[in-house]
């Protein structure tokens, strides 16, 4: 499956809709957040499906341990690939979240990259959702190595805060695509650099072409 993770951080289904016609050649699992799931619902889910891809449904559920369980039941019920927790929920919460049958997989949240913090609050969460039985964390690229080395090379990081170049906005802890996948990332979620670009399909390709040809190091 392909590295990248586009983020459909948009507000109207026609504009998620084109960028997935635009971008599928070389991504396979598009993120939907709060804002668009909220906006567009299981129509924006079956579009993607539609298109023969995979949605990652990014609402970092973080409540009571059968809530939890119950919002990771209908996930899996709309056909999502993979879906976020968010590991301050504590072990209760995430054992709850992974207890569930033939579930999507399940990757919790370990610090926002917008937030900045130390490295080992990042692996004693990490450390925490491997314990409970999720298949990975969302976490900085710039922790990614640290992850696998705790972890293990089969427990998934999913690295947002990607970025092409140098950028100032709201993101603290991030790297690029490369250095991303260098590090260990098995995926890489990327927005801005695309979304704001005059050609996604472009710059997609341009993020690809640059990946497949880098050598993981661990």
């Amino acid at each position: 499956m392909n590295k990248i993770i586009l983020a459909l951080d948009v507000c109207g289904f026609k504009e998620a809709e084109k960028l997935v016609k635009e971008t599928s050649p070389y991504v396979d699992v598009y993120k939907v957040g709060p804002i668009l799931f909220l906006q567009s619902g299981k129509e924006i889910i079956k579009m993607i499906k539609d298109n023969g891809k995979e949605v990652f449904l990014d609402l970092k559920f973080h409540d009571i341990p059968a809530t939890v369980k119950r919002s990771v039941e209908s996930a899996n019920e709309l056909g999502v690939f993979s879906l976020t927790v968010h590991s301050v929920g504590g072990e209760e919460m995430l054992k709850a979240a992974a207890s569930v049958k033939n579930r999507p997989k399940i990757w919790a949240v370990t610090v926002l990259t917008s937030q900045i913090t130390v490295p080992e609050e990042v692996i004693k969460r990490a450390r925490l959702a491997k314990a409970c039985e999720t298949d990975g964390v969302i976490a900085s690229p710039l922790e990614a190595a640290l992850i696998k080395k705790e972890c293990g090379k089969e427990f998934s990081v999913i690295a947002p805060g990607i970025r092409l170049a140098e950028a100032v906005d709201d993101q603290k802890r991030v790297a690029t695509p490369e250095v991303a996948i260098q590090e260990g990332a098995d995926f890489i979620v990327v927005g801005r650099p695309i979304l704001k670009a005059a050609s996604p399909y472009e710059v997609v390709k341009s993020i690809y072409e640059s990946i497949i040809k880098v050598k993981v190091v661990l």
